[in-house]
């Protein structure tokens, strides 16, 4: 559809004079890009835009900014001489237009005072003389830069440089827009206090994997668990320390989560589940147990009191154990309390 849609445009420029047909170009780009709301999209849509607006180009390269590790990261590229693009973070190009939050037109990188030619890798390795990069940025918020190349000297105009700055603007603000709706469907289905999923979104997400196990003959394993004492914690510590406790408690589910078979949620008050994708009764024990040991050992220090505390929980897995979402659920829970019955400190299951 997109791509449908980027063919259309480059249509009207065959007919149009040139700065009115690029003008018109972007005035439609900017109508199509509200309509996106994925940044892999939005990302896609740019370097489609922008080899179109330069077709004399040489060699693009799209980055985004990795948040995480804070820097520029080479997503997509297009290139028309067989010469590979090496710098994968960004080079000195994109360096400067991050610190300055500007576009930059580069007539002869030779001749440029602000960068030395014989490290800019797109002068040595692919023998690029006339440069043209802008920041995708919001403010202090950035996302990525654009950055197109010449084999010519003085080959981009100052009217260049505008429009790849238009677009670098447009895309960011559609970018920022994402990742502010990302953010709010996040804050719909995340523990405020913990970070964790909540109980709506695995219970929709347990209803999936039960299915898929159905019609796969594969596995899916339920651990509910429950804070063993929460209630004299509380009592006898006070609620920073039960927060504290809770944070504790999903930060070890937090690091389970780096499986992309496991989703952790904060069930209740004090009560978690663990939805274990794939995984069988005896693997599940296994994770089961030693999460509980974790726990066990851990301790939560505030003002010089150490404060330990254990789990109980309950195991099922279907389709070992049979019974629809509502009947696991019950299954669970009931093996929780079983536990908790039983001394404590200890998990459960059906043999």
């Amino acid at each position: 559809m997109l791509s449908a849609s980027l063919e259309k445009k480059k249509q009207i420029l065959n007919y149009l004079p040139l700065k009115q047909k690029k003008a018109s170009f972007l005035v439609e780009l900017s109508q199509e890009l509200v309509k996106l709301d994925d940044p892999e999209n939005v990302f896609n849509f740019l370097l489609s835009a922008v080899e179109q607006l330069f077709p004399g180009f040489d060699f693009i390269s799209l980055f985004e900014f990795d948040r995480k590790i804070h820097q520029l990261k080479l997503i997509l590229s297009r290139k028309k001489k067989d010469i590979p693009i090496k710098e994968k973070k960004g080079s000195g190009i994109e360096k400067w237009i991050m610190r300055q939050n500007s576009s930059i037109l580069i007539g002869d990188i030779r001749k440029d005072f602000r960068f030395d030619s014989s490290r800019v890798e797109g002068f040595i390795q692919r023998d690029s003389l006339s440069f043209l990069a802008g920041p995708l940025s919001v403010g202090e918020n950035l996302f990525g830069a654009i950055r197109v190349e010449s084999g010519k000297e003085n080959f981009f105009s100052y009217e260049d440089l505008r429009l790849l700055g238009n677009i670098c603007d447009l895309g960011a603000v559609i970018l920022e827009r994402a990742r502010l709706l990302r953010q709010v469907e996040e804050l719909a289905v995340t523990d405020s206090l913990t970070s964790l999923s909540l109980r709506n979104y695995l219970e929709d997400k347990i209803k999936i994997e039960i299915t898929r196990a159905k019609n796969t003959n594969s596995q899916v394993s339920l651990l509910m668990f429950d804070i063993d004492n929460f209630k004299e914690i509380n009592d006898n510590h006070g609620h920073v320390v039960g927060d504290l406790v809770l944070k504790k408690i999903a930060k070890n589910l937090k690091k389970m989560e780096a499986n992309p078979d496991f989703t952790a949620c904060r069930y209740g008050g004090e009560e978690f589940m663990l939805l274990l994708a794939d995984t069988g009764k005896d693997e599940a024990l296994k994770i089961a147990e030693s999460l509980r040991e974790k726990i066990s050992d851990s301790v939560v220090v505030y003002r010089r009191n150490k404060v330990q505390f254990t789990v109980s929980g309950g195991l099922v897995t279907y389709p070992e154990n049979e019974g629809s979402f509502g009947d696991l659920i019950g299954m669970v829970d009931k093996l929780m309390y079983k536990a908790k019955k039983e001394g404590k400190n200890k998990i459960c299951f059906l043999s």
